[in-house]
């Protein structure tokens, strides 16, 4: 079996959604992610190392299925080289922008900052691709991001905002749209979810391993049981399965919409921290869920061809 280089065909109507939903699933495993994660941070775990072992935890058993059974997959069209290089940095730079922010800034205003991407994306595809998003699609961007803002209780935050914070987390949501959009094009042009992921995750290790060598990684607290099962959690539930997922989907969907979906994450990690931590939900968290539910279901009115885009007339 080779590898299929060819453009994604036209998806239907059920195609795009099932495509949406796997966005939405994935955002379900990277809210459980964080549950998973601050339980490893409280047990000693730094945050930066948790991002960086994630990669390997996810990336290693990719690997091997890929050399064990679809060794076709694991050599990239060369087309797509550069769009997956771009994958690899923005998985690095997007975690490392986000821990800054979260340890500088409330974690909510960090979350709403991170989840501006979804607008970023429809801005860079109106200004680069010569192609403005309907106004559908505008709303619903809209009312997912002013969801995010009250379900991650961003409100609560503003007054003691940090300027390195703040750069940070426009630096998160800059590297989120960028892998978002570095993903939908190398599927564009032929690349395979698991390959785009199994070099996107080689690239990231590559650099991690710069930034924080592999061989000063706090093996001693994987003594703890615990810390074990919190780490193969993060990577295998709220690293691998979400990120074959949201690869997939934007072969179907654009990365707008991926990115509108995605944002269901806040929604998830707040429900969360109700039903396993204990944390309470205040009346503004569950109207800010509904925005983020009614943007999701409101880019679905849109399809992919036209791709939930109208054409911008250019004059020389």
């Amino acid at each position: 079996m080779t590898q299929d280089r060819s453009a994604p065909e036209t998806p239907d109507s059920r195609a795009i959604i099932l495509a949406t939903l796997g966005v939405v699933l994935a955002a379900f495993c990277w809210g459980l992610a964080a549950i998973f994660a601050k339980g490893a941070f409280e047990r000693g775990v730094p945050p930066e190392r948790m991002a960086e072992a994630r990669i390997a935890v996810a990336g290693i058993p990719l690997l091997a299925y890929l050399l064990l059974a679809r060794r076709d997959l694991i050599r990239p069209p060369a087309a797509t080289l550069p769009a997956i290089g771009l994958f690899g940095v923005a998985l690095v730079a997007v975690n490392w922008s986000y821990y800054t922010a979260i340890d500088r800034l409330a974690v909510g205003v960090a979350i709403s900052l991170q989840y501006t991407a979804p607008v970023l994306v429809l801005l860079l595809v109106a200004l680069v691709a010569h192609r403005l998003p309907s106004g559908v699609v505008w709303l619903a961007g809209a009312l997912t991001l002013a969801g995010a803002v009250l379900v991650s209780g961003a409100y609560r935050g503003v007054a003691s905002l940090d300027g390195l914070g703040v750069a940070a987390g426009i630096s998160s949501a800059i590297w989120f749209a960028g892998y978002l959009l570095s993903a939908e094009a190398a599927g564009r042009r032929g690349a395979h979810p698991a390959t785009v992921l199994t070099v996107g995750f080689a690239v990231a290790a590559v650099l991690w391993g710069a930034l924080l060598p592999w061989w000063d990684w706090p093996v001693e607290t994987l003594a703890d049981p615990e810390i074990v099962l919190r780490v193969l959690g993060v990577g295998i539930v709220g690293t691998l399965i979400p990120f074959l997922l949201a690869v997939s989907a934007v072969r179907i969907i654009s990365a707008a919409v991926a990115g509108i979906a995605a944002t269901t994450e806040p929604v998830f990690a707040s429900a969360l921290a109700w039903l396993l931590l204990g944390q309470e939900l205040e009346p503004l968290q569950l109207v800010g869920g509904g925005l983020v539910v009614a943007g999701v279901v409101l880019a679905q009115l849109q399809r992919r061809d036209p791709p939930d885009t109208v054409p911008v007339e250019v004059t020389p």
